[in-house]
């Protein structure tokens, strides 16, 4: 039986059904044929899988980062780092990463950051002399820095599905953060010399403190978000919640000109169909975990891994290996759904740390969204830009090598993701 569930799930993938409905299949038929269930108890499944508080985060989140994009903190923000390194070498690069950075943090979607950052910066930096591969690229990859930099959306649900505490993985993705945007900083300068660019004209002294002026309330929003949080004032739920009454207050009161009900509803619709996607798809990861578990899996792969003579390190080098894979073929959601609950008891068997290894599939997934041919941000760009997708690779492929060097880094330095604790 466990092989025809098997076989269920893949011949659905291979005829491109959504992920969630392979999984709800799959786990379906195993909850009802394996264990015996009644299929009453299916339907229960999906209800189950989002009946968590911190889950409540996930949706608010998502909306602060919409209202960020369309009622215009967004611009303010970039039009300050623009100011402030656009003039140096590479200085435009450099500036998308931080914005981008900073954007995806707030947005919780690499798709949502790559299309508002890559609008404001894409068309400046063409006009300017960068290559449009290089431009693509950069904003593909540094899109996905949103995912590490707390609060991110993968943490939490990393955190809703092994109980960890969502507060202790913001705080150990800080530094791996940084570290991977200066990683992204760097190759960005380095790939920019092969373009004939533009230096523009440094701002004045005046321009740059008027527009920091303007980017302090988009600023603020990081600082008051997880000052919050770690000052033990409010959960990282309500925390998601003050974001949106934040951003709208800010929006209301200094970006009147965006500041309107059809970019209200916008923000409202996009943050709608991202939450359904996430909610649905836990849902039928849920059944199909609960199968895995049954079926024991987990412990049959546990033992295994503990009883064979290798070394931990390539383990650890084995399974960021299996989630490139899976990031090849699939979006880094059902990746996580699919193999934590698998792979999480083998880690603890280990002994390596849980927050450790939360910063390590964080990054691994994050490589996923630009490695072809199924990277989200990839397309996303390509559609958004109506671009051939061969440009868009082709301009990703340098940031792809930086981040992964930067997470093997991150996996054998692991004083980078727990020294905040020690």
């Amino acid at each position: 039986m466990l092989v025809v569930g098997f076989f269920i799930f893949i011949l659905l993938l291979v005829i491109g059904a959504p992920i969630w409905l392979a999984l709800a299949m799959s786990g379906g038929f195993w909850v009802y044929v394996q264990m015996g269930l009644p299929l009453v108890s299916i339907p229960s499944q999906f209800f189950i899988a989002t009946d968590a508080w911190i889950l409540l985060a996930v949706p608010y989140f998502l909306l602060a980062g919409n209202l960020m994009t369309y009622m215009g903190p967004a611009n303010k923000m970039f039009k300050f780092i623009k100011n402030l390194v656009g003039h140096l070498p590479g200085g435009m690069t450099a500036a998308v990463v931080v914005t981008a950075a900073i954007f995806g943090a707030l947005s919780g979607s690499s798709v949502a950051t790559v299309v508002a950052v890559g609008s404001m910066a894409i068309p400046q930096m063409i006009k300017m002399g960068y290559s449009k591969e290089n431009s693509y690229g950069v904003i593909a990859a540094s899109g996905t820095l949103g995912q590490m930099i707390p609060p991110s959306i993968f943490m939490i649900l990393f955190a809703a599905t092994t109980q960890l505490d969502p507060g202790q993985l913001f705080l150990a993705g800080i530094a791996p953060g940084i570290f991977m945007s200066i990683v992204l900083i760097i190759v960005a300068i380095v790939v920019s010399f092969r373009d004939k660019t533009e230096r523009p004209q440094k701002s004045s002294l005046n321009e740059t403190f008027h527009s920091f002026l303007h980017a302090i309330p988009s600023l603020l929003m990081p600082v008051i978000i997880l000052g919050g949080i770690y000052g033990g004032i409010f959960t990282p739920t309500e925390a998601a919640a003050i974001a949106v009454c934040y951003v709208l207050i800010i929006s209301f009161l200094f970006n009147r000109k965006d500041c309107t009900i059809p970019n209200f509803k916008k923000s409202l619709i996009n943050t709608m169909i991202t939450t359904a996607v996430i909610y649905i798809l836990l849902g039928g990861a849920k059944l199909f975990s609960t199968a895995m578990t049954y079926l024991q899996v987990p412990q049959i792969l546990t033992e295994f891994v503990t009883n064979i003579q290798v070394a931990d390190w390539i383990i650890m080098l084995l399974i960021i290996l299996l989630f490139l894979f899976f990031g090849m073929f699939l979006d880094a959601i059902p990746i996580l759904y699919i193999t934590l609950p698998i792979l999480y008891p083998v880690v603890l068997s280990l002994g390596y740390d849980p927050i450790h290894f939360a910063i390590i599939t964080v990054a691994s997934l994050m490589i996923g969204q630009i490695t072809p041919p199924v990277g989200s941000s990839l397309y996303a760009i390509s559609g958004h830009f109506k671009e051939n997708m061969g440009v868009v690779v082709r301009g990703s492929y340098p940031y792809l090598v930086g981040l992964i060097v930067a997470t093997l880094v991150i996996l054998y330095v692991p004083w980078l993701s727990i020294f905040l604790f020690q």
